[in-house]
């Protein structure tokens, strides 16, 4: 890996054939909010090989920092703003924050994480979520907010509209690699929480810590 204090003064090194090969892709990968990590292979090598020099590039070009993160013994990057600017992809259809539904979804992933903290890979299957929704510490938040009420079971419509829910949320942390959907598997909603999700605790930790103000708010709001 390359010294991080390293200074260049150009770009020769996208002519690398390496990086020339695969720049397009890292780059628009980058630049659309996704973070990449080992389950990336190819991307994640040519990014460690040359770090000091893409993050140069990116902030000179972009006034962006491009994050070497690390969370549980996994490294992975992204594009963060630099410190007192917004970077030049400060618009709306860049810059988006995670909607009210987004958060409260990818807050119950991270806890659904650290319940399996100690597994090689955090496999989720839509049955688990429901057991989540149903018997977790959290469990009256969930429920008064994706059921509408707290009760002891619920209909199969209920159910499938919060399962259309975690769905469509679940597409979008995908891209943002955060999980990796699985392919190949007989159940409708399967996929890998990666170490990446620990983002949102840096992104979202006053709703983290205060759980429960934070959905009592989306209630009271009727966010979702």
């Amino acid at each position: 890996m390359e010294n991080e204090n390293y200074e260049i003064s150009d770009y020769s090194f996208l002519a690398e054939e390496s990086i020339e090969k695969h720049f397009a892709d890292i780059n628009i990968l980058l630049l659309s909010g996704k973070h990449i990590d080992q389950k990336y292979y190819v991307a994640y090598t040519v990014l460690e090989s040359y770090e000091a020099q893409w993050k140069n590039f990116y902030r000179n070009l972009y006034r962006l920092n491009l994050v070497a993160d690390i969370f549980d013994r996994s490294r992975y990057y992204y594009l963060d703003f630099t410190e007192n600017e917004k970077g030049k992809l400060n618009d709306s259809s860049r810059n988006r924050e995670l909607t009210p539904l987004q958060t409260l979804v990818g807050l119950t992933l991270l806890d659904m994480y650290y319940q399996r903290y100690f597994d090689e890979e955090k496999i989720i299957h839509w049955n688990d979520i429901k057991i989540q929704i149903l018997e977790s510490d959290h469990q009256e938040a969930y429920k008064r907010i994706l059921l509408n009420d707290i009760r002891e079971s619920y209909d199969e419509k209920e159910w499938n509209e919060v399962h259309a829910k975690f769905s469509k949320t679940i597409d979008n942390f995908d891209k943002l690699g955060w999980v990796e959907k699985q392919s190949g598997k007989s159940e409708e909603l399967v996929f890998e929480i990666r170490p990446a999700i620990h983002r949102l605790a840096k992104l979202y930790n006053q709703e983290l810590q205060n759980f429960e103000a934070f959905s009592q708010q989306l209630r009271n709001d009727d966010q979702l």
